[in-house]
């Protein structure tokens, strides 16, 4: 699930370089729905998948579409002010340089701080 995901998003250029989106929302959404599929009522933690005959996906499946709507909703809220304000990415020589160089104490981190913050 994380390989396909990671592999779709640098096919679309997304920007994602910590993989948050493959990670939370694909491993997240795969979690869900894999409960649906696997969960065993004779092991006692709530489980009633369709590889044991139950019916549980559709509520699972139903979740999920919940979830997504509200993550949306709220995504939306956040970042839509955020980007029409111009808040939402860095400036351009924040770009460049990196915001280590930029914002944090890159002297403690890394040895070629002086060559890179000279660039």
């Amino acid at each position: 699930v994380y390989q396909g995901i990671s592999m779709r998003m640098k096919k679309l250029k997304v920007d994602d370089v910590v993989y948050a989106v493959a990670v939370h929302a694909g491993c997240g959404l795969w979690g869900i729905l894999a409960v649906g599929f696997f969960g065993n009522p004779d092991e006692g933690i709530g489980g009633n998948g369709v590889f044991y005959g139950g019916d549980q996906l559709g509520t699972q499946i139903f979740a999920a579409f919940l979830i997504i709507v509200w993550v949306g909703v709220l995504s939306t809220l956040i970042f839509l002010p955020l980007r029409l304000l111009g808040m939402l990415r860095m400036g351009d020589e924040f770009q460049e340089k990196g915001a280590d160089i930029m914002e944090h104490s890159p002297s403690k981190a890394y040895s070629e701080t002086n060559e890179l913050s000279k660039a």
